[in-house]
């Protein structure tokens, strides 16, 4: 040890060694890049219909929400169409599917309700009770989830995501749907 200087060190001191970038690092990196998508809905953030389906009806569309208790706005912070799959949706639900497949599938277990079958899900189940029918059903897509690049549980990121929508949004079963 320094005889000037090591009175301040209690332990001697440790080295770290980082490796430098080489050639391979700038040419081929870890992580592909995402590529652009040059249509017109990717430039606007929000949830917006795609129009070459039957379920732009029940499309809310707009880049943001309004909470549905304190009123105040939440900025979403991606683009969806009807085709985006992967997606939390604003009864807070996820689906792996297309969002226009989602909406048909509610629609249609609206419409063919039965109790104890396999029409009877919680959405159903509150329109039946409600008296509402498959028109009035209106979905916003409030996050596109994307795959992870390396490998994970996929399914365990999207639950978590839900999760993280209940609770900002207070979504209990007591105050509705889900």
């Amino acid at each position: 040890m320094d005889k000037e200087c090591g009175h301040q060190f209690k332990e001697p001191p440790q080295f770290a060694y980082r490796r430098r970038s080489t050639l391979r690092d700038l040419i081929s990196p870890t992580e592909p890049k995402q590529k652009e998508n040059n249509t017109y809905q990717s430039k606007n953030i929000g949830t917006f219909p795609c129009y070459n389906c039957n379920c732009f009806t029940s499309i809310i569309k707009g880049p943001n929400i309004h909470h549905p208790t304190k009123g105040t706005e939440i900025y979403l912070k991606a683009t969806a169409t009807c085709t985006s799959a992967y997606v939390v949706k604003v009864y807070v639900g996820q689906t792996i599917y297309p969002v226009k497949e989602r909406i048909k599938e509610h629609k249609s277990n609206i419409r063919n309700y039965k109790e104890n079958s396999q029409t009877d899900t919680s959405v159903s189940r509150h329109f039946w009770s409600n008296k509402h029918n498959q028109s009035q059903l209106n979905c916003l897509v409030l996050e596109v989830v994307c795959k992870p690049q390396r490998s994970g549980d996929f399914k365990k990121l999207l639950l978590q995501r839900q999760a993280m929508w209940i609770k900002k949004l207070s979504r209990l079963v007591t105050m509705g749907v889900k």
